[in-house]
C-alpha cells in the first residue's frame, strides 16, 4: 500500500455511502437487475445479475451531501495518473477539470466496490482489490512523500482538516505516525496531539520535500496565530518517510514555546481557517514594516506571560503605525481608529496609551505597586491581551487584502489628518573654499613626464656677474608715520606701508635718534 492516508479516507467513505445507499433501499428505491445466462452441463442456468454499480452511478450527486466527500475529492487531485485509470476503467470520457475527474474517479472506485451486490454493508476484501487497483494505475514509477510535525497545544474537533496544497490537520491517533509525535511522553497518553500533515508525490529520484515541508508548516503556524488567540506552536523536530518505509527525524529549526492552555479548531471554524491558509500561502512577498511587525508579534506570542510579549507587540505597533511624532499619542488613536468602531474608540485609544505606559514602567522595573497604580483597577494581562487582539485583528485584515498594506496613511485619511508638505528650506550658502583651512589637504604639484632622455634641456644657465655695489642714494624711503602726521598727495598705500616720493632725504637718516627708525625695534 502506498498511501495510506488516502486509503483510510475513502474506506470510511465507502462505508457511510454505502449506509446511504442501504437507507434509499429500504425507503423503496430498486435497483435494477438483468438475467444472465449461466451454461450448464446440459442446459443453460438463468439468474438474476443485480446492476448495484448502475444504481450507485444514478444517485451518487446524493454523496455530496454525506461527511467527507470534500475530503476525499481534494485528496484525489492531488493524485497523478487519475486519467490512466479512468482509460484503464473503460471510462469514454475523460473530465479536464482536476475537480469533475476525481469525483468520476471516486465513483468508479466505488462502482467496483459495490458492484453486483444485493446488500450495500461495506465488502472489506472488495474495498482492498479495488483500492490496490487503483495504487497499481495511478503510482506506477511514483512514490508517495509524508512529512509530519506535532502542533502542541492545539484541538481538533474533527478527524482531520485538509487545507490544500497537500497540507492536512489530522488527529496524531487516527495516522500512522511515530508514538513521539503523537504522544507529548510516555506517561502522559491522555490527549493525541493534531499533527500538521505534508503528502507530496514524486519520482523515486527525488529528494524528499523537507524545504516545502517547513515552509508550509511555518505559514499554517501563522495562519493559526492571526486566526485566533490561543498557544499554538510546533515541535521542534518533523518525521519523513516515503512510501511504508521507516520514519525518519529531522529538525524544523523555528520551535516556538508555547504559554500552556489549548487552542481549539471547533468545526465551524473550518471555512474561515482553510481560507486564511489559502490567502497566507497566495499573499505575495511584501516589502516594508509589514514583514517584520508581523514577525514580532510572533516573538510576542512566544514568551512564557503575555506581559513579557508587551515589547514585542508595540514594536509591532510602532512599525506599522509610528509617523515620527514626539508622543505615543497618535499611535494609539491610528491603532483605534482602524480596530474599533466609533463608539468605542476612546476606549480602545484608553488602552493602548496605559500599554505604552506598561512598557516604560516594565524597562525601568517598576513592577510593583507603581506598575499596578498605572494600569488603575485592570489587571496588566488584560492591557497586554488587549493589544494582543487588536494587533492580530490589524495583520489580518492586511493579510485577507481588506486594508492596504500602509495602515498609517490610512489611518490618517480617516482621522482626517493630511501629511504637511516638508518645510522649504533656504538656498543654502555658497560652499567658501577650504585651501587655507587649517588640516586642509592641497593637491600635490606634478611634474612633467618625460618620454625619454632626448626630451632634456642640457643647456646650462647662464648667470649675470653681480655688479659693483651701488653706492647711490635709494629713490625710495621707508619710515614710520606718526598719529598726528597727515599724508600729502604724494604718499600711496602699500599694505599698510607708506611710500614717500617727495624731496630727497639728507645724508644723515638719523639712525642715531630711535624715534626716526623706519621699522619697529
Amino acid at each position: 500500500m502506498r498511501n495510506r492516508a488516502l486509503h483510510d479516507q475513502l474506506r470510511g467513505f465507502a462505508e457511510l455511502a454505502g449506509k446511504h445507499l442501504d437507507a434509499a433501499v429500504a425507503a423503496g428505491a430498486e435497483i435494477p437487475f438483468e438475467v444472465a445466462e449461466n451454461p450448464g452441463v446440459r442446459s443453460v442456468l438463468y439468474h438474476y445479475k443485480p446492476l448495484s454499480g448502475e444504481f450507485l452511478r444514478q444517485r451518487f450527486t446524493e454523496f455530496r451531501a454525506i461527511e467527507g466527500f470534500d475530503t476525499c475529492i481534494s485528496a484525489l487531485t492531488r493524485v497523478e495518473g487519475t486519467a490512466a485509470y479512468l482509460r484503464t476503467m473503460g471510462a469514454t470520457h475523460t473530465p479536464a477539470g482536476e475537480h469533475d475527474r476525481a469525483e468520476q474517479v471516486l465513483k468508479e472506485l466505488l462502482a467496483q466496490v459495490f458492484g453486483e451486490v444485493a446488500e450495500f454493508e461495506l465488502p472489506a476484501q472488495r474495498f482492498e482489490r479495488a483500492y490496490l487497483q487503483f495504487e497499481r494505475i495511478v503510482y506506477e514509477d511514483t512514490v508517495v512523500n509524508t512529512v509530519l510535525s506535532p502542533l502542541l497545544g492545539v484541538r481538533l474537533a474533527a478527524d482531520r482538516w485538509e487545507v490544500g496544497s497537500g497540507v492536512a490537520v489530522v488527529r496524531g491517533d487516527l495516522v500512522e505516525a511515530p508514538p513521539e509525535a503523537v504522544w507529548a511522553s510516555e506517561r502522559d497518553r491522555a490527549e493525541p496531539n493534531v499533527l500538521a500533515l505534508l503528502t507530496v508525490e514524486s519520482t523515486p529520484r527525488e529528494p524528499p520535500p523537507l524545504t516545502a515541508a517547513r515552509l508550509d508548516f511555518r505559514k499554517l503556524l501563522t495562519a493559526l496565530r492571526l486566526f485566533k488567540n490561543g498557544p499554538a506552536t510546533l515541535g521542534a523536530s518533523a518525521w519523513w518517510r516515503t512510501d511504508d518505509g521507516p520514519w525518519q527525524s529531522v529538525p524544523l529549526g523555528f520551535a516556538g514555546r508555547g504559554r500552556g492552555g489549548e487552542y481549539w479548531l471547533e468545526a465551524s471554524d473550518q471555512p474561515g481557517f482553510v481560507e486564511l491558509v489559502e490567502l497566507m500561502r497566495a499573499r505575495p512577498a511584501q516589502s516594508g514594516s509589514f514583514p517584520w511587525a508581523l514577525s514580532r508579534f510572533e516573538m510576542g506570542l512566544e514568551q512564557s506571560v503575555s506581559t513579557d510579549g508587551l515589547s514585542d507587540h508595540l514594536l509591532a505597533v510602532r512599525a506599522l503605525l509610528d509617523g515620527g511624532e514626539p508622543t505615543d499619542l497618535a499611535m494609539a488613536q491610528r491603532l483605534a481608529v482602524l480596530c474599533a468602531e466609533p463608539h468605542g474608540r476612546s476606549e480602545l485609544q484608553r488602552r493602548m496609551e496605559t500599554a505604552f505606559k506598561l512598557e516604560r514602567l516594565a524597562m525601568r522595573g517598576d513592577a510593583d505597586s507603581t506598575y499596578l497604580a498605572a494600569v488603575g483597577a485592570e489587571s496588566p494581562d488584560r492591557i497586554a491581551a488587549d493589544l494582543e487582539d487588536s494587533l492580530r485583528a490589524l495583520l489580518r485584515d492586511v493579510v485577507c487584502g481588506h486594508l492596504q498594506p500602509d495602515v498609517r496613511a490610512l489611518a490618517d485619511e480617516m482621522l482626517g489628518i493630511n501629511e504637511q508638505a516638508p518645510e522649504q528650506l533656504p538656498e543654502p550658502l555658497p560652499r567658501r573654499s577650504n585651501r587655507f583651512a587649517r588640516g586642509a589637504r592641497t593637491e600635490p604639484k606634478t611634474e612633467p613626464v618625460l618620454d625619454g632622455w632626448g626630451d632634456v634641456d642640457d643647456t646650462k644657465p647662464t648667470t649675470e656677474p653681480l655688479e659693483a655695489h651701488d653706492t647711490s642714494e635709494p629713490d625710495f624711503v621707508v619710515r614710520r608715520t606718526t598719529p598726528h602726521e597727515q599724508p600729502t598727495e604724494d604718499t600711496l598705500p602699500s599694505t599698510g606701508v607708506r611710500e614717500l616720493r617727495g624731496e630727497p632725504e639728507p645724508d644723515d637718516w638719523g639712525f642715531d635718534d630711535p624715534s626716526d627708525y623706519s621699522a619697529a625695534i
